[in-house]
């Protein structure tokens, strides 16, 4: 048996950054052979593709600091864009609207957001409601709704309206501006600078960062958890004794491992919702013949919400051989796919958007399915999650990132939480 102050489940960004903080008085078990988690980056050929995070971007000067300090990284401004009635606009839609050549679509979206009261949005009890008193009917019909529809994969009234002034831009007319410092996350904007490494994928952050831990310990998968004995089992006939237990897995799995000891909790965790991504992987067999790196569509016939144009991130990945662009299209039990054949589908939608010329352009296609992409912000998550978190506290036992605090959160947010909680156990 191996004895471990801090004992941290999973190498993605929070358990990383919890590691650093705790330094020798932690170890990492991580089931993958690799760390990063979701924010991992791999290659088709030349070309590199980013599953989880796609830009580094933060408002705590303290994960800028560990990162700038650890890798050179590169700066631009982010180049997005929204593809709605044939045409590419400015991202985001609300804001360059009059951009889109079809006059009608234009005059309602204007006039929906001229009957708007100031006040309205502030009111809203579920997103559909928000999105409609924020934007007005015309903006809302022609792209918030059918978009984040398509983007959540449910009913828009599932969710509350807590986090969205950290995630959806203002309409035209009100100045907004993505802060470096405060710790508050504010929405992209048409001019905000992001930043990627310098070489290698996005993932190559935390390669980096991984590096720099003591005590990791990969392809070990956790098999149970005793509470009471405070103890890990592992499928590699391991048990590891604890002092803390810093968990980074999804927290509805978490509470299966732990067994019929949280019944009660473990119920109501299971009602917490995420929406699955199946992430369209298209290697391009020369480098694209445009600079944008995301677009944003809320059309019907493209499968994906998301695509995004990766090797516009820096100069090392413009000067591959081969590019990568990925295609997000998310599924729930709510939302099924009306066309199977995803990767024909998607080849189609480049092809219109004028991203690629045919299939002579295409080196090779792969779905890669992530079952856990997207916390879903119900109406019921908070105080499920604070139930939770409340109870394993009691045993010594913390939850950290997107969804071991189920948070709609980037990994950046997951680096400023781990060390935060790093600092805090090392202290206590």
């Amino acid at each position: 048996m191996e004895k471990v102050k801090n004992l941290i489940i999973g190498a993605g960004p929070a358990g990383i950054a919890a590691a650093l903080r705790l330094s020798k008085h932690a170890t990492i078990i991580e089931r993958n052979a690799y760390a990063g988690g979701q924010s991992a980056s791999i290659e088709i050929g030349e070309a590199v593709f980013d599953i989880g995070g796609h830009s580094f971007h933060t408002p705590h000067p303290f994960v800028r600091d560990l990162v700038y300090n650890s890798l050179e990284m590169y700066e631009q401004v982010r180049q997005a864009y929204c593809y709605s009635y044939d045409t590419l606009i400015p991202y985001p839609f609300q804001k360059h609207f009059r951009a889109i050549g079809n006059k009608n679509v234009v005059d309602e979206c204007a006039a929906g957001l001229e009957q708007l009261s100031q006040n309205s949005a502030g009111s809203a009890t579920n997103f559909q409601e928000f999105i409609l008193n924020r934007f007005g009917t015309g903006i809302a019909e022609h792209f918030m709704t059918p978009y984040n529809e398509k983007l959540w994969a449910r009913d828009l009234k599932k969710l509350d309206a807590h986090w969205v002034g950290e995630r959806v831009a203002a309409p035209e007319g009100i100045k907004e501006k993505f802060e470096l410092e405060g710790g508050q996350r504010k929405p992209l904007q048409t001019d905000s600078t992001v930043s990627y490494p310098a070489q290698g994928g996005f993932g190559e952050i935390y390669k980096t960062l991984a590096r720099q831990v003591q005590n990791m310990e990969l392809g070990v998968q956790v098999t149970h958890i005793n509470l009471k004995s405070k103890k890990v089992y592992a499928s590699n006939n391991k048990v590891y004794s604890y002092d803390n237990l810093i968990s980074t897995l999804p927290l509805n799995e978490l509470m299966l491992l732990i067994g019929p000891e949280t019944l009660s909790i473990s119920e109501q965790v299971a009602q917490l919702e995420y929406m699955s991504l199946k992430c369209i992987l298209v290697a391009v067999n020369h480098p694209v013949d445009t600079p944008i790196q995301r677009i944003y569509s809320a059309d019907e016939d493209n499968p994906a919400h998301k695509t995004a144009i990766n090797h516009n991130s820096s100069d090392w990945l413009r000067n591959r051989r081969h590019h990568g662009i990925m295609g997000e299209v998310s599924y729930s039990e709510y939302k099924r796919l009306s066309r199977s054949d995803l990767e024909k589908w998607f080849l189609e939608s480049l092809q219109k958007m004028g991203i690629i010329k045919g299939a002579v352009d295409v080196l090779a296609t792969k779905i890669i399915d992530v079952k856990y992409a997207y916390p879903v912000p119900t109406h019921n998550r908070m105080e499920i999650v604070s139930k939770a978190k409340s109870f394993l506290q009691e045993h010594d036992v913390y939850t950290l990132g997107r969804f071991g605090e189920w948070a709609y959160i980037n990994s950046d947010e997951a680096l400023a939480r781990g060390m935060i909680l790093g600092e805090e156990l090392a202290g206590k």
